[in-house]
């Protein structure tokens, strides 16, 4: 992915230029980076307000550098292979890492970030 210029979405939304800086400029230092999920981000980066970092998310999103999709929390709390756009197209059973399937009625449902090239 190219880096993300953080100057010209800081001035249409200075109220959180500074978490879409530190946002930007962590993103950028990611190597491989596919996804973000915004829990583990959180603890990722610092010195800003999480819900500002949450709303930097978001314009992100809608300037189309990210896409929000869904992904389900296995039985042994890693994430299953397979994103959706929609967490009600998400299938009954879901294989795990080790291709164990699982019920996902009882799973986790986590909103993931995923880069767009």
């Amino acid at each position: 992915m190219s880096p993300i210029n953080s100057e010209a979405l800081a001035r249409e939304h200075p109220e959180y230029s500074r978490a879409l800086r530190r946002l930007i400029s962590w993103i950028n230092s990611q190597k491989d980076l596919r996804f973000i999920n915004p829990k583990w981000l959180a603890k990722q980066v610092s010195g800003v307000d999480k819900t500002d970092l949450a709303a930097a998310l978001t314009l992100l999103e809608r300037a189309g550098y990210l896409r929000l999709v869904y992904k389900v929390l296995t039985p042994s709390g890693v994430l299953a292979e397979g994103e959706f756009d929609d967490p009600t197209k998400i299938p009954e059973r879901l294989p795990d890492r080790l291709e164990h399937y699982f019920d996902t009625s009882e799973a986790d449902v986590v909103p993931i970030f995923k880069m767009v090239a």
